[in-house]
């Protein structure tokens, strides 16, 4: 008797952008704001697994439309996350964006002063970073709790 599986993406309707810069995390946020008319927060760093803390952003465009988290994977010379490239931030785009706005996402974000490169990342070549996102989804949880509380 053969068994059918169901296997479900667990992130499938996310979409990661890594990101290469020169800038610090505050100037890169800042960009974002002020050229792609992004409203990032800072919220309270992020722990990854070298117990280092991490700039963490967030900023969501409203219902219906896209959250977005900023997360640098640098502290001073540490990096959270070794990867070929290797890139200094994590953009974390969630929900539904159709394929038109997420290539001009992408361009725009290639064209911000201080950025080097920009490459829409396969999260299904990159099965390491499954940890790091739900360690990203549940602290960014944590943060909106405590700001609504």
């Amino acid at each position: 008797m053969k068994k059918n599986k169901l296997t479900v993406a667990p992130f499938d309707d996310i979409h990661l952008i890594g990101i290469n810069s020169t800038l610090v995390d505050y100037k890169l946020a800042f960009n974002f704001n002020n050229s792609l008319k992004f409203n990032f927060i800072r919220l309270n760093e992020i722990v990854l697994d070298n117990h280092l803390p991490y700039a963490f952003f967030y900023y969501n465009a409203g219902e219906n439309n896209n959250a977005f988290n900023l997360v640098s994977l640098r502290h001073k010379e540490h990096v959270s996350v070794k990867l070929n490239p290797q890139i200094d931030y994590l953009l974390v785009v969630r929900n539904h964006i159709i394929e038109d706005k997420l290539t001009l996402l992408l361009k725009n974000i290639r064209g911000l002063g201080g950025v080097t490169y920009a490459y829409l990342m396969d999260l299904s070549k990159i099965p390491a970073l499954d940890v790091l996102l739900e360690h990203i989804e549940m602290h960014e949880r944590h943060c909106l709790e405590n700001l609504n509380s």
